[in-house]
């Protein structure tokens, strides 16, 4: 009993562990170029730019380590939270279907980070398990750490950090799938 207490336990840090690290991964882009600066008129227009500007610059730079943090938010549920292959068959099915949804968004208007959650949560079949509600909201959370630079940027910022985060998972449920890998052409509708 104490034994299997333990395994849990550790499990359970482990996953906290690994989650947490995703998360400051990724954070780690929004500390580089926060700074702007307005001209000698200081006008709202300059600082507005400059913000804006900013922000893309920030969300763009990061973009890899976003991508990063995605497969470790997601590799961290399906290698250390589910020990039965074929659960982890089936989540993994599941977080692929979410990264098909959240290329879909990527072609409109950016969502809230609520809203990108529930998105996520609404391609699991399977709510109410544990390991892909870590998921869920480990993906959200870490889209809601740039969100806030989103609501100044643009759209086709928008567009690539959901990209990063759907490439993310993809990259981390690619060696589970058992459906035929699916590009983000051909799920956002872009031609070759």
């Amino acid at each position: 009993m104490k034994t299997k207490l333990k395994m849990k336990l550790g499990t359970g840090l482990r996953v906290a562990l690994a989650a947490t690290l995703g998360v400051n991964l990724a954070a780690c882009g929004t500390t580089a170029g926060t700074t702007s600066t307005t001209g000698a008129t200081g006008n709202a227009t300059a600082t507005t730019a400059a913000t804006t500007g900013t922000a893309t610059a920030v969300i763009e730079s990061a973009l890899p380590l976003i991508r990063t943090g995605a497969a470790v938010a997601t590799g961290v549920v399906l290698d250390f939270t589910v020990s039965q292959s074929s659960t982890r068959t089936r989540l993994a099915n599941e977080m692929y279907a979410a990264a098909s949804a959240i290329y879909s968004l990527s072609g409109g208007a950016f969502p809230s980070p609520a809203q990108l959650e529930a998105t996520v949560t609404a391609f699991g079949g399977s709510q109410a398990d544990a390991g892909y509600a870590q998921f869920a909201s480990g993906i959200a959370s870490l889209y809601a750490t740039y969100y806030p630079q989103l609501s100044t940027g643009n759209a086709k910022t928008a567009a690539d950090l959901l990209n990063a985060l759907a490439g993310g998972i993809e990259d981390a449920t690619q060696s589970y799938v058992t459906v035929p890998a699916a590009t983000a052409a051909s799920v956002t509708g872009a031609s070759s």
